[in-house]
């Protein structure tokens, strides 16, 4: 309850309030708002059922890349385990028939085997004596890549290769037939030009004498590459005379593999000791054609993205199994590698990628569900929610409109508001006693100040510090003439949306717009915000800035106005930075001759021909960053004091969005050898070395200006003691 002589008070204030009102705290008034709401409990639920389903899909997901792991290694196996039981046979036949071997009859059982296991490609024997070799072909269907340098008939399903001497001369034969004694075309090779004593399979025999596993290789026969199971064949002192194989293409595998893809966009690769594909879903994409001949790629150089990612990550450190974005439309993947068993005898990897989308979609779908459920709830909350908030807001909402009201100076009325909330109440009080303060202060001074202190954020001294800046000054070269005959609209527009280009280049690379002058822009860099690497991030935007100067050139032509492109200059070097002016008006700026000298050096451009000039200062802290032309010492309008200039070309690194191009290094390294002539006094060897830089690039302003410069020093040559700058007399 509130005394007579509170209430006499509080209007006095200018404010009315009824007496006898409940008053509670705001936060807590919204806290038990909130707690009738359903939104934690709804929250709480959506989130844990979110989290297990996400567990079991990620569970899901890892059981599935297992599974193809262990179906790959198994099929491996089974598709091996058959093959090295053939080999240990057959060399166990060719052991008991040893030079029977050596007929047309004692192929007869390789064939029947071919008929017998369709993954095989080839079996054969390889002579150690004299490179004799004994082979039995699968011929590949019609369409499929061929047998190198040979012509079955179209009927044909094997072909038989032996190689031997006949009459003391080696002889190439190939027997093409469709079952055995069916023969449908004999070739003969002009000259042998195989021995299989050097070959992988071969030595890798020599090794053991088990059935040996090759590395991948590329058939001699058929130009691509697979995997050879062989043994040797000794006699009973341990003399080999023979070694037995048999082939097995990748593409076998890849067919393999692609049954056994994880959902839509998933792939299972296998990876040799190399790192290349030695399985891979499509085997075409798996090879690297080298003019004539054919390999097998690293996983790492496929074309396919994902895989190619997905290796390289691993190289890098990220493990064996993890979760990345992947692939051209970076989509996270989950990745696993698994090697194969220690008995298996080689050192195999399988690779599983899957998108982690095909496992957590549904997931996201069901989580949608339960929002939209979720969502009825919280929508009958709201509709409970919005009736309360209004009570509450009301009140607030006045007070809202009272601050809007002293913002203008409206303060005829009294402040009227009346909650049950103490701390509007108080809020309310507080504005009433502003209102009858600002209505007596506003009795002494002009209004239009009353205004200004009152919208005032915050209080501000005059002052500044002295720090290493690097300054740039822009310019729009023709802007008065191109604008003559704009209306004035027309002309803030153009120069709206040039500004709002600039400036976003400069502040994406932490540039600071210091003021814009007329058409021209004054930005820094280290102020406000220090920035180590100031000189380097201000090349960058200058870059940046002309890209993009000339994007709106070429928009102003392709409207028919001419184009208007902008001159940079930059240097670096100490200023004072800070609140400069008097105390009722400030601006924060930079003061000092760094200021002054980067004004000229960008009128310099005028005189060069150039868009982008440099100082020395710059290009010492940055020039193995960036490429720079050289132009020599000049004195800008209003100095005494010499200082070396630079076009900044472009950046040295390739990755750069404004790396140089190579025609801009020819340009460079040509005008180097003329600088250095310059640099040197040589005049006449200088204007020589010029005249020939400007048959290249007649329109180069910077290069006749040196060449007028050469002709002037060759009449009448500078004192030694002179520094030979160039003394420029206006802007």
């Amino acid at each position: 309850m509130y005394t007579l002589e509170r209430l006499s008070i509080e209007k006095g204030t200018g404010v009315r309030i009824g007496k006898g009102l409940l008053r509670i705290r705001l936060r807590i008034g919204i806290a038990v708002i909130f707690l009738c709401i359903m939104l934690p409990l709804t929250a709480l639920m959506t989130a844990v059922l979110y989290r297990q389903n996400s567990v079991l899909a990620h569970n899901l997901a890892q059981s599935a890349m297992e599974n193809a792991t262990r179906d790959v290694v198994v099929g491996v196996r089974n598709l091996l385990g058959p093959m090295a039981r053939v080999v240990d046979l057959s060399a166990a036949f060719g052991r008991v028939e040893r030079e029977n071997l050596r007929r047309v009859d004692s192929l007869r059982p390789l064939i029947d085997t071919l008929e017998a296991f369709p993954d095989i490609y080839a079996l054969y024997f390889g002579f150690a004596k004299d490179g004799a070799f004994y082979e039995v072909i699968r011929l590949p269907p019609p369409g499929a890549p061929g047998l190198v340098g040979r012509h079955p008939p179209p009927s044909a399903r094997f072909a038989l290769r032996i190689i031997d001497s006949v009459a003391d001369e080696p002889v190439d034969s190939t027997i093409y037939i469709t079952k055995w004694g069916d023969v449908v075309g004999i070739e003969r090779a002009s000259k042998v030009a195989y021995d299989p004593r050097p070959r992988p399979w071969y030595l890798a025999a020599l090794k053991t004498k088990g059935v040996a596993t090759s590395g991948v290789h590329v058939f001699s026969s058929i130009g691509r590459p697979g995997v050879t199971l062989s043994q040797q064949l000794a006699t009973e002192d341990g003399e080999v005379f023979a070694v037995f194989g048999a082939d097995l293409l990748t593409v076998t595998l890849s067919q393999f593999l692609a049954e056994r893809a994880i959902g839509a966009d998933g792939k299972v690769f296998i990876l040799d000791e190399e790192n290349r594909l030695l399985g891979y879903p499509d085997a075409e994409r798996a090879l690297v054609h080298h003019g004539g001949t054919v390999d097998i790629a690293k996983a790492s150089e496929i074309d396919d993205r994902v895989v190619a990612d997905a290796v390289r990550l691993r190289d890098g450190g990220a493990g064996e199994r993890f979760t990345a974005s992947l692939g051209d439309d970076r989509r996270n993947y989950l990745v696993s590698f698994t090697p194969f068993p220690e008995d298996f005898g080689k050192h195999w990897t399988v690779g599983v990628v899957a998108a982690e989308s095909e496992f957590v979609g549904p997931l996201r779908r069901a989580s949608m569900i339960i929002l939209m459920i979720g969502a009825v709830f919280l929508g009958m909350a709201s509709l409970g929610m919005v009736w309360a908030s209004r009570l509450l807001t009301r009140p607030i909402k006045a007070l809202t409109e009272e601050t809007r009201k002293i913002r203008e100076l409206d303060l005829s009325h009294d402040t009227d508001v009346h909650s049950n909330l103490i701390e509007i109440h108080t809020l309310a009080t507080a504005l009433g006693a502003m209102k009858t303060a600002l209505r007596s202060f506003a009795a002494y001074v002009p209004k239009d100040l009353v205004h200004s202190i009152v919208t005032s954020g915050a209080a501000t001294g005059i002052g500044g510090e002295r720090r290493p800046l690097t300054i740039l000054f822009t310019d729009l070269q023709g802007f008065t003439q191109a604008c003559e005959f704009l209306d004035p609209e027309e002309v803030a527009t153009r120069l709206s949306v040039y500004f709002e280009a600039m400036s976003g280049a400069i502040a994406r690379h932490g540039g600071t717009i210091d003021k814009f002058i007329g058409d021209a822009i004054m930005a820094l860099w280290n102020a406000p915000a220090r920035d180590d690497d100031h000189v380097a991030h201000a090349c960058d935007a200058v870059l940046a800035c002309r890209a993009l100067a000339r994007e709106l050139g070429g928009e102003l032509t392709g409207d028919g106005t001419s184009p208007m492109p902008t001159r940079f200059g930059l240097h670096t070097g100490g200023a004072v930075v800070g609140n400069v002016g008097s105390s009722d008006r400030m601006q924060y700026t930079a003061l000092g001759t760094t200021v002054n000298l980067a004004s000229r050096i960008e009128s310099l451009n005028k005189a060069f021909g150039t868009q982008a000039l440099v100082t020395g200062a710059v290009e010492e802290v940055v020039r193995d960053r960036f490429l720079f032309r050289p132009l020599g010492l000049v004195v800008p309008s209003g100095l005494s004091q010499s200082v070396p200039l630079f076009e900044l070309v472009g950046a040295r690194d390739p990755a750069s969005a404004f790396a140089v191009h190579a025609d801009d290094i020819l340009r460079c390294r040509q005008w180097g050898v003329a600088f250095e002539r310059y640099a040197a006094r040589d005049w006449t060897g200088a204007a020589d070395a010029f005249q020939d830089f400007l048959t290249h690039y007649p329109v180069d302003a910077a290069a006749r200006l040196l060449l007028s410069t050469c002709a002037t020093h060759g009449a009448s040559p500078p004192p030694e003691t002179s520094d030979g700058a160039l003394r420029f007399l206006g802007k």
